[in-house]
């Protein structure tokens, strides 16, 4: 494991026919898109029309994980950045999630992920414009799940 700040460089130089979709069984060369039932795929579209940054401001996040997790075993052994991942992974299966503490993104999320003193857009506008942003105190959150 490298400790990779930026992300590799994913763009498609060329690419196969079943790239995009399972191979069809006896035409290993095709999409079985009777099966999927999907359409026939239009590769033009996945490749044209892309940035080079495309890819790597999609995937900049994860690396920067990585490389945290990376930094974490190598100073403190592989106990730490297995503890950090086992608390993340118990945090996102938590259902209850109070809009109060920031509803889907949770606060202990952003803790973990070493967010919580940062301000991002989504922190100034929690359900986007269409929402209306009618968020509900925690007190009828909590009679609405237990049933009262």
């Amino acid at each position: 494991m490298s400790l990779r700040i930026i992300p590799n460089n994913q763009q498609e130089s060329s690419v196969t026919t079943t790239k995009f979709g399972e191979a069809a069984e006896h035409a290993p060369g095709l999409q079985d898109i009777l099966r999927t039932q999907e359409g026939p795929l239009n590769i033009s579209s996945k490749l044209n029309n892309r940035h080079p940054l495309e890819s790597r401001i999609t995937t900049w996040e994860k690396t920067q994980e990585e490389t945290k997790l990376e930094m974490y075993r190598r100073v403190f052994g592989a106990g730490e950045p297995i503890k950090r991942t086992m608390e993340l992974n118990i945090v996102e299966a938590t259902d209850f999630k109070p809009s109060v503490l920031g509803g889907s993104d949770s606060m202990h999320k952003d803790i973990l992920l070493g967010k919580d003193t940062s301000v991002d857009w989504e922190d100034v506008y929690p359900g986007g414009f269409e929402s209306g942003n009618n968020v509900k105190d925690f007190h009828t959150e909590m009679e609405k799940k237990m049933g009262i």
